[in-house]
């Protein structure tokens, strides 16, 4: 049996592009969990059997939509601050990338690229303890797949 190549959970992570660079892509400080879903919305239909109606029918579904919902949490970091709520604080959407690997690892490296909408920035404090935060990300159109390293 061959062992599986694994990924280390630091390097799923939610990257915004750079409101001074266009084109680059980076991961705001501070997150040490990221969850990402992708769902796909189905229809389903009673398909009744032809020879005999009254057998019990089968389900078939019919792909609606697909949609992709993300969230992080973490350390409150104080450089992060101004990327978050800039991307929360607008009506548009960001453009990000959501990766599995690392950015520069062609080999097994991989990300999601499209437009998202930051839905949720939360802080919290608690006497004695850093300030955390949680983000939740949503997709505003396609995702589209890459493998890491290529553009």
């Amino acid at each position: 049996m061959a062992k599986p190549t694994t990924y280390v959970g630091s390097t799923v992570a939610i990257f915004l592009e750079s409101a001074t660079v266009p084109g680059t892509y980076l991961r705001p400080c501070g997150l040490t969990n990221h969850t990402v879903s992708f769902t796909k919305n189905t229809t389903e239909v009673n398909v009744p059997d032809c020879d005999d109606p009254e057998l019990p029918s089968w389900i078939e579904r019919g792909v609606e939509s697909l949609d992709f919902s993300g969230n992080g949490s973490g350390i409150l970091a104080a450089e992060a601050v101004d990327e978050w709520w800039t991307a929360f604080n607008t009506a548009e959407s960001v453009n990000a990338r959501i990766y599995i690997g690392k950015p520069d690892d062609a080999t097994n490296g991989r990300y999601w690229q499209g437009k998202v909408h930051v839905t949720g920035f939360e802080v919290t404090g608690e006497r004695g303890n850093k300030a955390q935060t949680t983000v939740s990300v949503v997709s505003d159109g396609e995702l589209t797949f890459h493998e890491a390293g290529a553009s």
